[in-house]
C-alpha cells in the first residue's frame, strides 16, 4: 500500500504501511504533527472506514 491522505476539517491524516502494521500520522492545519499512531490491519479497517466517509 502507498501512503493515502484524508483531508479532514483542521486537519490531514496520513496512512502508510510500516512492516507489518499501518501508521496513521495526523497533522493539523499548520503541518504540525498531532500524533502517529501504529495498528494491525484488522484494527486499521474500521478507521479507514470512518475516515474514507468523513472526507468524501
Amino acid at each position: 500500500m502507498k501512503s493515502q491522505t484524508f483531508h479532514l476539517p483542521s486537519h490531514t491524516v496520513t496512512v502508510s504501511r510500516v512492516g507489518n502494521v499501518l501508521e496513521f500520522t495526523t497533522k493539523n492545519d499548520d503541518g504540525d504533527v498531532i500524533s502517529t499512531v501504529p495498528r494491525t490491519f484488522a484494527e486499521s479497517v474500521p478507521l479507514l472506514r470512518k475516515l474514507a466517509c468523513k472526507a468524501a
